[in-house]
């Protein structure tokens, strides 16, 4: 991730230059906060640092319509305005705004999901600043390279899933990427030293459970047919009916796990990483994506990203092509 802005906090209203323009294939991350008696708040990509100046991509949020305009400035007058009747966050809610420069248009995400759409009308390259205005607070105004697509990709698997990874070592990160049923009780990610689960070692087991009920995350190990001493966190990340995804990144000392893009916890590792050999979801869950990432390292320094505010359940991103999401990465492997 690149810092676009200079700082992480701004006074509404501003206009603050944008460090590197727009580049296409790049991500423009908003992170704010809808203020609890918003009429309006509107964000704008620019072409100068003046109320006057031409804007490429003005979005206008608009909570007592129910709408968000769309629309561009340009040599003193607006131009055709495009509207889409739904508001996907509300008085008082947090949000991550995703601006995707797109070849042909930009591609707008709230809350980790695809909102709109809005084709060029000037070339995205001329923009220079970013403004806000309105009833909103500005947390962090981020951009997102996109990475390379690793080579050992698992799409939509059927769940349970049994993979056969070979090994793991420092440097090895996980990534699965899915959506969470509005009726599920857990679902758990294992390492294991093979296919059984009854019989063999899982050196690592997390078992997610976002259900009313119990909201946690327990992360543990199994020895023979008999679990050992688990731990508890809550609250649990990630919420019934959202995206997500989670990052299991292999350290020399022990796994470290992010969900949607921040750091959660660590498990210390109980067994010798040559243990494992098999990788296994099972449970209440829908899985698009599962990737295995990483170099090998002699050792992994760990520098999580910042988070922007504690309430953001989808940092998401949008890959380069389509309309898949990504996280931040907040275990940089250099």
């Amino acid at each position: 991730m690149i810092q676009y802005l200079p700082s992480s906090f701004f006074t509404v209203p501003f206009i603050h230059p944008l460090k590197r323009g727009l580049e296409l294939d790049r991500i423009i991350a908003i992170y704010g906060v809808i203020l609890p008696d918003a009429d309006r708040f509107v964000l704008n990509l620019q072409t100068g640092p003046s109320d006057g100046d031409n804007i490429a991509l003005h979005v206008s949020y608009r909570i007592p319509e129910g709408l968000v305009v769309f629309n561009t400035f340009r040599d003193g007058g607006w131009e055709n305005e495009e509207r889409v009747h739904h508001l996907p966050v509300h008085r008082g809610q947090h949000f991550q705004m995703l601006i995707n420069i797109r070849p042909n248009k930009f591609k707008v995400a709230i809350n980790g999901q695809h909102f709109a759409e809005f084709h060029h009308r000037m070339p995205p390259q001329m923009v220079t600043h970013v403004g806000a205005e309105g009833d909103v607070h500005i947390n962090n105004i981020t951009g997102v390279r996109m990475p390379n697509e690793p080579d050992n990709v698992v799409y939509n698997p059927e769940v349970p899933l049994l993979q056969n990874i070979g090994s793991i070592f420092p440097g090895r990160l996980i990534r699965i990427r899915g959506t969470i049923p509005h009726d599920c009780y857990r679902f758990s990610i294992n390492l294991m030293d093979g296919p059984d689960t009854e019989s063999n070692i899982i050196p690592f087991h997390a078992s997610v459970r976002p259900n009313h009920s119990e909201m946690l995350v327990e992360l543990n190990s199994k020895r023979h047919g008999g679990w050992e001493h688990g731990t508890q966190i809550r609250p649990c990340p990630v919420r019934l009916g959202q995206a997500f995804e989670m990052l299991v990144l292999v350290d020399r000392d022990n796994y470290k796990v992010a969900f949607n893009g921040q750091h959660f916890t660590e498990f210390d590792h109980r067994y010798p990483l040559e243990t494992v050999s098999y990788f296994r979801i099972e449970g209440s869950v829908n899985i698009n994506k599962v990737s295995f990432e990483g170099h090998r390292t002699d050792g992994f320094n760990f520098v999580p990203l910042p988070p922007p505010a504690e309430d953001y359940f989808h940092p998401l991103a949008y890959e380069a092509v389509g309309n898949q999401f990504v996280f931040a990465n907040p275990y940089p492997i250099y």
